[in-house]
């Protein structure tokens, strides 16, 4: 019998990539920029500049440019901002929650038009998507400590809207300003020719207005979407009637297994903000605080005093206006390094 040829279909090339293999190389380089940064930042080695909102101290910036920069946290922004006795900040607004520490002075702030007065101790809180602006009444210029998740950042949607330009803001050398019709500075254009504009995005203001208009309506039975629409409802509220502003004087002390702590934004208190918590410890003289690990990154702003932290085993000095910073999961005591009776 003659054999019959038999025509094989011919196998497809293979295309391989190598996508994981690139994610933990960057995974590995992170590592070890990672173990290079300090977890201390000393106040008079980071700068003021000037910015859109104020004059500032970015211990950690916006945006990804700043990720691993100088401190080795992922999941916020760490600013320090002024506003001069009599003075105001920027006018904008923005997705992202915002957490403010008043460290020195009093004022107040309005959102969306209304005014929450504020002091020294207190904490300020800009729920998302609020248009906000802070004011210094005192004497004595107002300082705020403030935190921005970064979050928002990996959802896209970390743009801020600038309706109002800080008094004492400059452009930069050598741009031409860019006015409307009555004369008001609307932006900029800069020496390169890129043009830079402040205001209001009126198409997410749409979205935005329709979004309080949601509801559910009529009288068909509840599926399980309308979860989702009852929801939507319910944040909506939430973001008008929630506290902008916990007065440190409200708040009780207690001793807790890490010490002596002041929760001014925990769980169980109603507040602006869904992503963070907020408190205060005092560490006696000669003292030092419990020792704990947790997976959420943690900052600290020495308000008093000096000491050190030991953090996985490394000592990490720390005095009066520092910043520290305590990474994901890492083992961490404090420590007061002033004597017994001080």
């Amino acid at each position: 019998m003659e054999k019959q040829s038999e025509r094989r279909r011919e196998a497809e090339p293979k295309v391989f990539d190598r996508e994981l293999e690139k994610l933990w190389q960057s995974i590995d380089g992170e590592k070890k920029r990672y173990a290079t940064l300090p977890r201390v930042l000393k106040f008079n080695d980071v700068p003021w500049t000037q910015g859109a909102q104020a004059f500032h101290k970015y211990y950690i910036g916006p945006g990804p440019q700043w990720r691993l920069k100088q401190f080795p946290l992922f999941s916020m922004a760490v600013v320090e901002q002024l506003i001069p006795p009599g003075g105001k900040s920027g006018r904008h607004r923005h997705f992202m929650e915002a957490l403010f520490y008043i460290m020195d002075g009093e004022g107040y702030e309005v959102h969306d038009n209304v005014k929450y007065p504020w002091e020294a101790g207190d904490v300020m809180m800009v729920p998302t998507y609020c248009v906000h602006q802070h004011f210094s009444t005192g004497n004595a210029t107002a300082r705020l400590f403030f935190n921005i998740p970064s979050v928002f950042e990996h959802l896209g949607i970390a743009s801020i809207e600038q309706m109002e330009l800080h008094p004492n803001y400059e452009i930069p050398p050598g741009a031409k300003a860019i006015r409307d019709a009555s004369g008001t500075m609307v932006g900029y254009k800069t020496t390169e020719g890129m043009e830079i504009r402040f205001g209001f995005n009126q198409d997410l203001q749409k979205v935005m207005d329709e979004k309080k208009e949601t509801g559910l309506s009529g009288k068909a039975k509840e599926t399980s979407y309308d979860y989702y629409i009852k929801t939507l409802k319910e944040q909506t509220e939430f973001r008008l009637n929630v506290p902008h502003v916990i007065r440190a004087k409200d708040r009780p002390w207690e001793n807790t297994r890490m010490g002596k702590i002041k929760y001014l934004v925990h769980p169980s208190t109603p507040s602006a903000l869904l992503v963070y918590d907020c408190f205060v410890q005092e560490i006696p003289p000669g003292g030092k605080s419990g020792k704990h690990r947790h997976a959420s990154e943690e900052v600290h702003k020495i308000l008093d005093g000096k000491g050190y932290d030991i953090q996985d085993g490394v000592k990490w000095e720390w005095a009066k206006e520092d910043v520290v910073a305590i990474p994901t999961n890492v083992t961490h005591q404090h420590f007061n390094a002033d004597p017994p009776g001080f």
